[in-house]
């Protein structure tokens, strides 16, 4: 599997060795006293961000190594550092691997595929819009990104086979970054089905007594960031990964299911009715995901031998997931967070009236916090400083707290967007495509999901 992000180990390199100079020179120029430690925090964080933005060293050997330099140069307490290991989402993702281990090697997947080939148009763009729309439509069922990833990587993996698009083809990487995408960007609208959402609601009610419900979450955000994800993946991803699929194979009456396919269509049937109810029995989705899992490994009953977590399943994405979300944890303890944000708002001070104007720049800001706090870690950060927003612009304070969801699109390195990396990881995509899928879709929120935002705005009376 090609790790790459960049064409060549050489400017790989070059990249990698220039952010680690850059993060001396940080640490060299620090001042005494508190300030110290916010240019502490930075120059470790310029080091790793430019170490896992370049993909220089795989990203959980840069992950130990921020956890190092988190502890020991930005003098973060264990307890922030480690932070993401504490975290429901990096629990989420752990009972996810060894669901999609199970759904791949019990055949459940292949199962699953050969249905999916029936329903599925036979043009390459109407695949890829099904597999887009398979994706998104899971985010109003299973409140988690990784989650649903894990899930459906391996069956289209399998439809891929099915399809003619062998490992290393477009085709493949097409459809694993439409479940990828697909996933993600839509279910940044609907508000249990990611992370930031939920960091955003929390946030916001107890910093500021603003209350996110659902229905007005989707209603202000889905039209813009939704929809319009919805409409452009398919024809993105035709365009950057050409192909065309293969003769599908004639329809075969299904085998059988064995006792561990049968076992996990069980688990997983289970973990789906929770997840959908979650809202009445208050079970976290993380802990739904880590239940099945291990309920797949027990010995005698489950889907899979025990010792598949240690020798088959790869843990690597868990493990890099709760570096990033430590790595949000120590911008925000820090104080980094703040400063960078204040700074950048000094140079592009805010105005009452001008809401276009005012839009773009918070916009440019939160794509710039997005670089430094990851998305995850980005809501934290930008709620804290609604107040200020809503001073600035004169707008009300729900709608400065909102504000920031439409930046959640706008990346540009795999790390900004963990889930993203677990399907890659899990699919064997080359880093590469989803660079260039980001670097669309960064296009994409700037073009088409922000001027429909404030319009829509605009209209529902948002901005006061």
């Amino acid at each position: 599997m090609t790790t790459g992000g960049f064409p060549g180990a050489a400017p790989r390199a070059a990249l990698a060795w220039a952010a680690a100079l850059a993060g001396a020179v940080v640490l060299v120029c620090a001042p005494a006293g508190e300030a110290g430690a916010v240019w502490r925090a930075a120059a470790v964080l310029v080091a790793v961000l430019g170490l896992w933005a370049t993909q220089a060293l795989p990203e959980y050997l840069t992950a130990a190594i921020f956890f190092l330099l988190a502890v020991t140069v930005a003098d973060a307490p264990p307890a922030v550092a480690f932070s993401g290991f504490h975290s429901a989402g990096a629990w989420m993702i752990f009972g996810g691997l060894v669901l999609g281990h199970c759904v791949q090697e019990t055949g459940l997947g292949a199962r699953l595929a050969a249905r999916f080939t029936r329903g599925l148009p036979q043009s390459y763009l109407g695949i890829l819009a099904g597999a887009v729309a398979v994706s998104a439509l899971m985010g109003f069922l299973v409140p988690s990104n990784t989650g649903r990833i894990v899930i459906l990587i391996p069956i289209f993996l399998a439809l891929a086979d099915r399809l003619g698009f062998p490992p290393g083809s477009n085709g493949r990487a097409g459809l694993a970054l439409a479940v990828g995408a697909g996933s993600l960007y839509p279910s940044l609208a609907v508000l249990p089905a990611a992370v930031p959402n939920l960091i955003l609601a929390g946030a916001a009610e107890t910093l500021h007594g603003v209350r996110v419900t659902y229905g007005d979450y989707l209603l202000m955000h889905y039209p813009a960031v939704g929809l319009v994800s919805l409409a452009v993946l398919p024809p993105i991803l035709r365009f950057l990964l050409p192909d065309r699929p293969g003769r599908r194979p004639a329809p075969a009456a299904p085998a059988p299911m064995a006792r561990e396919e049968a076992v996990l269509a069980a688990v997983l049937a289970a973990a789906l009715a929770l997840w959908i109810t979650d809202f009445a029995h208050g079970v976290a989705p993380a802990w739904v995901a880590l239940a099945a899992a291990v309920l797949c490994l027990m010995p005698r009953i489950g889907a899979a031998p025990p010792e598949a977590m240690v020798t088959r399943v790869n843990l690597a994405p868990w493990f890099f997931v709760a570096a990033v979300i430590g790595a949000g944890a120590v911008v925000a303890h820090s104080g980094l967070g703040p400063a960078l944000a204040g700074a950048l708002f000094e140079l592009a001070p805010l105005a009452p009236g001008r809401d276009a104007a005012n839009l773009a720049t918070i916009c440019a800001i939160g794509a710039v916090m997005n670089l430094v706090a990851t998305v995850p870690g980005q809501p934290a950060i930008m709620t804290g400083l609604a107040p200020g927003i809503a001073e600035g612009t004169g707008w009300p304070l729900a709608t400065a707290v909102h504000v920031q969801v439409v930046t959640w699109a706008m990346t540009v390195f795999p790390y900004q967007l963990p889930p993203l990396i677990v399907a890659i990881r899990l699919a064997g995509v080359d880093a590469r495509h989803l660079i260039r899928l980001q670097a669309a879709m960064f296009g994409a929120a700037w073009l088409a999901m922000l001027p429909l935002l404030y319009l829509w705005w605009r209209a529902l009376g948002m901005f006061g």
